[in-house]
């Protein structure tokens, strides 16, 4: 399998052809279908991902779709920064701005408002897959090629400390100012403990794990999800693994932690929370998939996926237990 078959194979659970969602009917009522489809979410939206600053949320998606709230979700506004965008990542900086990845070797840079994106070329030929803002305010790329990219400058410049291996890295995190990692196909795993100075490899994750989703709480404690509803925690710093039963066998997408409770978001709209060390179902949306959850601190996850699921979950005790 080549390279770019392997991106698709990882973008293809994410890539649901709008027209598999909308159906068509030839008595559709026309003044019906105007109306909706001026509604600031479609049912046709594949949201990727969705991150919140302290007043506002956002998330994004294929055909350039961005959408915001600064009301807690209650109303949300729509842009399209580029028709032809494929907006796979979003990341909220220190400063409160936002850095959206474009699949297109782009990123899109909005303000904290999230009201004005602009777009700026990542200066590489590696095919972009994952974004992360660290604590200083440097945004981070990682994708094909084993490509890892820093912009000190929201992407006006760029740092390249790719390997130049043919592997993808799917995922990228900074847990604290100094201490991250990065995960990808072939069990990847790189730390670095210097604030991206420098990457180490760390021992692969067994069986050549291939992570959708990785989530570290502290540069020792992290969890990556995968294939057949896999999901795996380390407690050394990714020197071992031990596998966490989810008896729902589906494919977990994405990670997210929120009221010190781990949750898991996946295929069927799932989302799972670890108790006991096992994954249980808590919540499950009208949605082919799931790709993303952020934590609103006193509400809930803010959850992303397709058919243009955009809510915000929420979890009680009672219901996560």
């Amino acid at each position: 399998m080549t390279g770019i078959d392997r991106i698709r194979t990882w973008l293809l659970p994410f890539a649901l052809a709008p027209s598999a969602l909308l159906g068509c009917s030839a008595s559709a009522n026309l003044a019906e279908l105007a109306a909706t489809q001026s509604a600031p979410v479609l049912r046709s939206d594949q949201f990727q991902a969705a991150v919140a600053n302290p007043g506002v949320l956002v998330a994004v998606g294929a055909n350039g779709v961005v959408v915001s709230s600064a009301d807690g979700g209650n109303s949300w506004r729509r842009q399209v920064v580029d028709a032809g965008a494929s907006l796979i990542g979003v990341a909220v900086c220190p400063d409160g701005g936002f850095v959206a990845l474009d699949f297109g070797r782009r990123v899109w840079i909005g303000d904290a408002a999230a009201t004005t994106w602009t777009a700026r070329p990542i200066t590489s030929e590696a095919t972009p897959l994952a974004v992360a803002c660290d604590p200083a305010g440097q945004v981070w790329v990682v994708g094909s090629e084993s490509s890892i990219l820093s912009s000190a400058d929201r992407g006006a410049t760029w740092r390249d400390a790719s390997l130049g291996e043919d592997q993808m890295f799917t995922t990228v995190q900074f847990v604290d100012a100094q201490n991250g990692v990065i995960t990808g196909e072939f069990g990847s795993f790189l730390t670095t403990q210097d604030g991206g100075a420098s990457w180490q490899a760390g021992t692969p994750i067994p069986n050549d794990f291939y992570p959708y989703g990785a989530l570290f709480t502290d540069a020792q404690t992290g969890w990556v999800s995968g294939l057949a509803g896999t999901i795996l925690h380390t407690t050394d710093g990714g020197a071992s693994w031990q596998k966490q039963p989810n008896p729902t066998g589906a494919p977990m997408y994405g990670l997210a932690r929120h009221d010190d409770r781990m949750y898991a978001l996946g295929a069927n709209g799932l989302v799972l929370a670890l108790a006991d060390g096992q994954w249980r179902p808590v919540e499950g949306r009208p949605a082919p998939y799931l790709r993303s959850g952020f934590s609103l601190a006193g509400r809930g996850l803010l959850v992303a996926g397709g058919a243009g699921t955009l809510d915000i979950v929420s979890l009680t005790p009672a219901t996560a237990k």
